[in-house]
C-alpha cells in the first residue's frame, strides 16, 4: 500500500478508518466461528513505526459493549482468519494478524510503503 507524504498514521482519520475496517474483521471472524459477543468494537489505543521500518503497529482493545474481550479470544477470533482475509478487510497486508499484548491489547503490525518527499 502507497501511503502519500500527507498521510498521517496518527490522524484522527487514519485511526477511525481503521477500527472500521478492524471491527469487520472481527465481525467476519465472529460469522466463520459462530460465536455471538454481541457488536464488537474496537479501540484503538496507539499508532507508531519503528525507526526505518515501513511496518506500521497498531495497538488496541477489542470491546463487547462496555466490557473488554478477553485478549485469548480475540486473538483467537482473529486468528481464524487468514493474513489474506484480513488485509482484504484492511486494506493492507499484515505481518502479524494478532499479537497477544498484557491479556487486552493486541497489535497489528501492516505493511505500508511511505513516500517521503526527499
Amino acid at each position: 500500500m502507497f501511503v502519500g507524504p500527507t498521510d498521517n498514521i496518527k490522524s484522527c482519520g487514519f485511526i477511525q478508518m481503521m477500527e472500521q475496517r478492524l471491527e469487520n474483521v472481527f465481525a467476519e471472524a465472529q460469522e466463520k466461528v459462530e460465536d455471538s459477543y454481541g457488536t464488537l468494537s474496537v479501540e484503538i489505543l496507539n499508532t507508531y513505526q519503528t525507526g526505518n521500518s515501513l511496518a506500521v503497529t497498531l495497538v488496541y482493545v477489542v470491546w463487547n459493549g462496555s466490557t473488554p474481550l478477553n485478549g485469548t479470544v480475540s486473538s483467537g477470533l482473529l486468528n481464524q482468519l487468514t493474513a489474506e482475509l484480513v488485509g482484504y478487510f484492511l486494506f493492507f497486508p499484515p505481518l502479524i494478524n494478532a499479537e497477544r499484548k498484557f491479556q487486552l491489547v493486541f497489535t497489528i503490525h501492516i505493511n505500508m510503503i511511505i513516500n517521503y518527499n526527499e
